[in-house]
């Protein structure tokens, strides 16, 4: 089986998760919060057979399911996009699109307070590089290249949840994304055909803060 299928069935396996999660979570009447977020990623450069390519600061959006298991422990599940542009020398600009599909843990610290709650967490999961149109990545008019990539991928984050409501609140976040190194995937297909050497290494960095919205359910 090769490296592409094995995410997908990751990622199909934490949706069945998060499907899971939601029903026993309805059929316990266990403390859940639901939101959405948007904020900017501020992106390294990605690292790769070809050179280095400069990826565009952007913004970024996604949302969070967390089921707690304590008062201050969640299991949370977290999806983040975000579209950008990347620059190469060789090329014209190209779109792509760097998704993250993770399952982790988020642990609040108590201070005392019922409308502030500062919080850590960690996750982990596979991550899709997805280039949206034909690339002439070495510049010579006759291998294109398109598709996506994956990685797998960890995250650590840090910030507060401030509390409108009992059941409303704020999620401010700063988040540390950073993809796993791997060799061998193949960036995509050209004009004869699968490409037969597009090795695709990326260590790429991505920083972003955001805000947004939650409703505990």
């Amino acid at each position: 089986m090769n490296t592409k299928k094995i995410y997908y069935k990751m990622k199909k396996t934490l949706l069945l998760v998060a499907a899971g999660l939601l029903l026993i979570t309805t059929a316990q009447a266990q403390k859940a919060e639901i939101g959405g977020f948007y904020g900017i990623s501020f992106n390294s450069k990605i690292r790769t057979y070809y050179g280095e390519f400069k990826v565009d600061d952007k913004a970024n959006y996604g949302g969070q399911l967390s089921i707690a298991l304590s008062s201050e422990t969640f299991v949370e599940l977290m999806y983040n996009r975000t579209d950008t542009r990347v620059q190469y020398y060789r090329s014209q600009p190209f779109d792509i699109s760097i998704e993250y599909f993770h399952i982790g843990g988020l642990q609040q610290l108590d201070i005392g307070s019922e409308m502030i709650a500062p919080f850590g967490n960690f996750t982990l999961g596979p991550t899709r590089f997805n280039i949206k149109n034909q690339v002439d990545l070495e510049g010579d008019g006759a291998n294109y290249y398109s598709g996506d990539a994956w990685a797998l991928s960890v995250a650590l984050a840090g910030g507060a949840k401030i509390f409108l409501h009992e059941r409303i609140g704020i999620r401010l976040q700063a988040r540390l994304g950073m993809p796993m190194l791997f060799n061998g995937l193949y960036l995509g297909v050209g004009t004869g055909g699968v490409s037969s050497g597009a090795s695709f290494r990326v260590p790429l960095v991505q920083f972003d803060l955001s805000a947004g919205l939650f409703l505990r359910l």
